[in-house]
């Protein structure tokens, strides 16, 4: 498929512009439709579309009269998009989220298993728990591109990361290095695993996506990096591109409560671990990772070395910064952890190998096996 028209709904994030720039290579011609809030250099040159793709009576508005090839929506509600746009397009990529997935809020009956391959089941019913409400209408979203897009594709995005994203995580080190802190908490000592993708890996994607129409029509496919880390791994390796030393002190997630919030995905509301499978998209798109991840996370923390985030500049930023209160966790937490060691009588247990090991033919161990 190429000299086609394309239109990107959104396009101005941390993927966005990788896109915008694979398909300008392969000779299709792009117009962006989005806010306005936000206009990227690397956009310039391309015929922009502004309005709100929130709402369906915007999307009429800003689209009236104008019909594509190939339409992907990165941003907005596909509940209002898929419908607006069918019978004007030709082709509908959509990209999507993984809370879809039943289990990544936890809830009873319901296990998030590892891997996540794209078989497991979404959420149908909420309960009135609000996240899952929250799920509940991510899938529904997708059922409506399919039901007015038969041969579309969905991309399910994990965690993103790279320069523009709307929410720098690696901010919450690099301030703290700037500003000469000595210590970081890291819930639950940071063993949580989720994955993670690189702008550049998620674009890459897309565009696997959309070279490879014939396979990937009525399809949905997870995204994500190939190596995936634990929060432990992640902060140790920003530290590391940082060339700093940070003591990352262990405090359990439900005593540490700011860090959780901040530091693990959607305040610490999900699943402990959630990794994805990607083998059907390595399978059936032939997608090869662009950038390995330790290069594409170097290139971000160049990106904040020597500027300041704000929380007006980044309103998704939540972390307060609030070093008292986190030395003052620190410091109680020690001191209650202290207080039992020295106060409760333990034993514990010896190094015991499971099976037996006895000295002399036909006889038994020290442990009777």
């Amino acid at each position: 498929m190429t000299g086609t028209r394309v239109l990107v709904i959104g396009g101005t994030g941390p993927t966005g512009p990788h896109i915008v720039g694979g398909l300008r290579e392969r000779g299709h011609e792009v117009t962006v439709f989005h806010r306005g809030v936000h206009e990227s250099p690397e956009l310039a040159g391309i015929e922009h579309i502004h309005g709100d793709p929130h709402f369906r009576e915007s999307i009429d508005e800003a689209l009236a009269g104008r019909d594509f090839d190939l339409v992907l929506a990165m941003y907005g509600r596909v509940r209002h998009l898929a419908p607006a746009l069918a019978g004007r397009c030709d082709r509908f990529v959509a990209v999507g989220g993984i809370p879809v997935y039943d289990g990544y809020f936890p809830h009873a009956g319901a296990v998030l298993p590892i891997p996540v391959t794209e078989d497991h089941p979404v959420v149908r019913e909420d309960g009135g728990d609000p996240a899952r409400r929250f799920s509940r209408k991510l899938a529904e979203g997708e059922r409506t591109v399919f039901d007015h897009h038969p041969a579309a594709t969905i991309l399910r995005f994990p965690m993103i990361y790279g320069p523009n994203n709307a929410r720098p995580a690696e901010w919450s080190i690099v301030r703290r290095v700037r500003d000469g802190r000595r210590r970081m908490i890291l819930p639950d000592g940071g063993f949580q695993i989720h994955t993670r993708c690189a702008a550049r890996n998620a674009a890459g994607f897309v565009l696997a996506a959309i070279d490879h129409p014939d396979a990937a029509a009525g399809q949905v496919y997870n995204c994500g990096d190939h190596t995936a880390w634990s929060l432990r791994q992640w902060a140790d390796a920003v530290l590391a591109l940082l060339g700093a030393e940070l003591e990352l002190v262990a405090i359990p997630g439900d005593i540490a409560v700011e860090a959780a919030t901040t530091l693990l995905p959607l305040a610490n509301t999900t699943a402990t671990h959630c990794l994805l499978d990607t083998g059907k998209a390595r399978r059936d798109l032939h997608y090869r990772q662009v950038v390995e991840p330790l290069a594409a996370l170097a290139e971000t923390i160049d990106r904040y070395r020597s500027r300041d985030l704000d929380s007006a500049e980044f309103p998704s930023l939540t972390d307060r910064f609030d070093y008292d209160t986190e030395d003052a966790v620190i410091d109680g937490y020690r001191r209650a952890a202290s207080d039992l060691r020295t106060g409760i009588v333990q034993h514990p247990a010896p190094p015991v190998h499971s099976m037996p090991h006895p000295v002399a033919p036909g006889s038994v161990d020290h442990r009777g096996r």
